[in-house]
């Protein structure tokens, strides 16, 4: 069945084929928002990419790449397909006329609208950024966390009496840090302990913060500290933080797609379109190849 409920933990947005108002102006926004947001530019990858990930929200902008009959056949590919179904769609069009833009929204499901970039970008950021809040995009998440469990890069120490410790940091973001040490120190770090000179070490960036205790608890042989920043850190280290953490997450997409395997379908052809259609008149699998013949023998009689 499908579930149009938004979900606690948000949604991830992705921007296809987006234009370069899009691309300069309205995705960094959002991400200075901390709104999880991606850019696709290769159509052949679109569908592959996006049944990765349930719910997430998808804005096409349909002014190029493909005729508007090709557009129209993708987007509503997504309806028949059960991996696809999940994600909300909307649209991005300069030129697109009143008709063609009536037939998009009468015919398709698009909970993400129909957005004509025809305003100021700051008023189209704006239009964007309240799609995005109705349907739940960023859930009950103040800011994205960046998991590092898998990396070896990013690192911590801190300083209890005269010695160093070591912090493995397991999740980042702009608000603090989740960080396994050793069970030993439970007795120094408490919830609301207020700890200086923390250093941290993301790549080549280093830097010393303050930090409070929001939780710690034992973990097996291990202890879980959850500490946020605490106000007053400097807005220069917030922001190379916040752009670690998007570029880390962009870099992580860039090598999923890297190992997908391309779409080559043609959404221009008539042929996906006869199918569309043979398949909401039938409730059948209508292969392509019988809908192929099906126009061969309508030709030869004509």
């Amino acid at each position: 069945m499908e579930n149009r409920e938004n979900p606690l933990l948000g949604r991830k947005v992705f921007f296809l084929n987006p234009p370069l108002s899009i691309e300069n102006y309205v995705i960094d926004s959002l991400k200075n928002e901390e709104y999880e947001v991606y850019k696709i530019t290769e159509l052949t990858y679109a569908k592959p990419l996006l049944r990765h990930f349930e719910n997430a929200i998808c804005f096409i902008f349909i002014d190029d790449v493909l005729t508007i009959d090709g557009w129209f056949n993708f987007i509503k590919s997504f309806e028949r397909d059960e991996s696809l179904k999940s994600i909300f769609l909307g649209i991005l069009s300069v030129k697109t006329k009143p008709k063609e833009q009536e037939r998009f929204l009468m015919n398709l499901k698009l909970p993400g609208g129909f957005v004509k970039l025809d305003k100021k970008i700051e008023e189209t950021k704006k239009q964007l950024e309240g799609i995005l809040r109705i349907n739940g995009a960023k859930g009950v998440r103040k800011c994205i966390r960046l998991d590092l469990k898998e990396r070896n890069d990013v690192n911590g120490y801190l300083t209890i009496g005269e010695q160093l410790f070591s912090l493995r940091l397991i999740d980042m973001s702009i608000m603090g840090f989740a960080a396994v040490l050793p069970l030993k120190l439970s007795k120094y770090i408490k919830k609301d302990t207020f700890m200086h000179n923390v250093s941290i070490t993301m790549e080549r960036f280093s830097f010393v913060c303050s930090i409070t205790v929001y939780a710690v608890k034992e973990n097996n042989d291990n202890l879980l500290l959850i500490a946020l920043f605490v106000d007053g850190t400097s807005r220069d280290i917030i922001k190379k933080i916040h752009n670690f953490v998007f570029n880390s997450l962009d870099n992580n997409m860039k090598d999923l797609i890297d190992n997908l395997p391309p779409d080559y379908t043609d959404y221009n052809s008539r042929l996906v379109e006869k199918a569309e259609e043979a398949l909401e008149n039938n409730d059948e699998v209508v292969e392509l190849e019988e809908v192929d013949a099906a126009d061969d023998d309508e030709n030869k009689s004509s």
